[in-house]
């Protein structure tokens, strides 16, 4: 809810469209200087593993749910930080014990002891997440949530940069609701058809580094996840932006990986029948635990500078593509060399292979 109120305000400050269907999910059009249908869309999910306050108990203790990945084994002694709905009010608490989760749901339940002496009573449907507070560094951005809260904060940035640079063509924004429970604000987007099929949509995450993919390499092409890859057309079309971008800005790094440490919802949008691609930004300690698996719940990172060269690369999909501005994708070369070699070996040897 919080998010999903920011969003709208970012978007009421420059006059940007914002439509919310029965879902829950939030669709952005930014206007470019012409009109017809929108180049591209980017997409980013609004949650993140946390719980709700489901129950106050007698002795003061609460009852609560957890949605999204976490291992209940590793929560007891956790401290928390539960929120009113409207964010007005908070209180501190810390998880006690971990009951059975509901598979249906995804629920796991929880037991919190209130651990702050003042203020509110914390009440049912309060929010709660871990209590780690956001830290900056200069080259870190550490905070309960990254993902994929720097994923919306990069599509408003680079669409904002875009949108003040004069791009010719609009562009749209998604946000969508409980992606950490199964993708469920997506599919019934998809379902209630929220997004516009004939735009092609890229996802935007921060997925598990991988040793092949560190914080600090770049932004990421993210070419598929651990259910599926991604349209090849569109994912040509980021893999040319970031090599124009190369050539125009010193120092601009990105990295092609298939980031295969969870799933993504450009899946979703790829069985539906979109044009889909992802990118991501490699996270250290995925949805609050530790990569080295010691301790309680622990700050998500990622890299200042990978993220911001994700807002250069957003902003340069909105401008669209420069002429001769960067070298032709694989279809281009595949014709070329294929002419070469058809000239220089003749067209009639290549086929002595079929001859009887």
């Amino acid at each position: 809810m919080l998010p999903a109120a920011a969003v709208r305000a970012y978007c009421k400050e420059r006059g940007w469209r914002v439509k919310e269907d029965s879902a829950g999910n939030l669709l952005v059009r930014v206007p470019g200087k012409k009109g017809g249908r929108p180049s591209i869309a980017f997409e980013a999910h609004l949650d993140h593993p946390a719980m709700v306050v489901t129950s106050v108990k007698k002795d003061g203790r609460l009852g609560a749910s957890f949605y999204g990945g976490h291992p209940g084994e590793r929560m007891p002694g956790g401290k928390v930080r539960l929120w009113s709905p409207d964010g007005s009010q908070s209180a501190k608490a810390v998880v006690e014990s971990v009951g059975k989760k509901n598979m249906k749901s995804g629920a796991l339940g929880l037991t919190l002891r209130i651990t702050s002496k003042r203020g509110a009573a914390p009440k049912k449907s309060w929010i709660g997440e871990w209590d780690l507070p956001l830290r900056l560094t200069k080259k870190k951005i550490r905070n309960v949530v990254c993902d994929d809260l720097a994923g919306v904060a990069s599509i408003l940035a680079g669409l904002d940069l875009a949108w003040r640079s004069g791009m010719e063509r609009s562009a749209l924004a998604y946000f969508t609701r409980c992606e950490e429970n199964g993708f469920v604000g997506c599919l019934q987007g998809i379902h209630l058809e929220t997004f516009p099929k004939d735009v092609p949509v890229v996802v935007l995450e921060c997925s598990p580094k991988l040793p092949n993919a560190q914080p600090g390499d770049g932004p990421i092409a993210r070419v598929g996840d651990r259910l599926s890859i991604y349209d090849p057309k569109l994912l040509q079309r980021l893999e040319n932006a970031a090599e124009e971008l190369q050539q125009r800005v010193p120092g601009f790094l990105w990295q092609r990986k298939l980031m295969d440490g969870g799933a993504c919802e450009a899946t979703a949008f790829c069985s539906a029948g979109y044009s889909s691609a992802g990118m991501a930004l490699a996270l250290t300690n995925y949805h609050n635990v530790p990569d080295n698996r010691k301790g309680g719940p622990a700050h998500e990172e990622v890299n200042r500078c990978d993220q911001e060269n994700l807002v250069l690369w957003l902003a340069t999909l909105c401008l669209g593509r420069k002429k001769g501005a960067i070298p032709p994708g694989p279809a281009v070369l595949l014709e070329k060399l294929r002419k070469n070699r058809s000239k220089m070996l003749g067209v009639k040897s290549l086929h002595f292979a079929t001859r009887k």
